[in-house]
């Protein structure tokens, strides 16, 4: 693999971590304000699901967001 793509592939993967930290936070911060409200652990589980998967997407996006958008100017 050329020394390039190599360390493409390196950014990549941070980026990815990256990516997984930041949602991780979001979604256990989501846990806690449905715990804080009294909601069940059912309610817990799937509010933290989704706030995670949610922020996972929006991290995904933002890269090809930003490629389209210097791409246009």
């Amino acid at each position: 693999m050329p020394e390039s793509t190599a360390r493409s592939a390196r950014t990549w993967q941070l980026w990815l971590a990256l990516y997984v930290a930041c949602s991780m936070v979001v979604g256990l911060f989501v846990s806690l304000l449905v715990v804080q409200s009294g909601g069940g652990s059912t309610d817990v589980v799937l509010a933290g699901g989704g706030g995670f998967a949610t922020s996972f997407a929006l991290c995904l996006a933002l890269p090809a967001a930003v490629r389209e958008l210097k791409r246009q100017s």
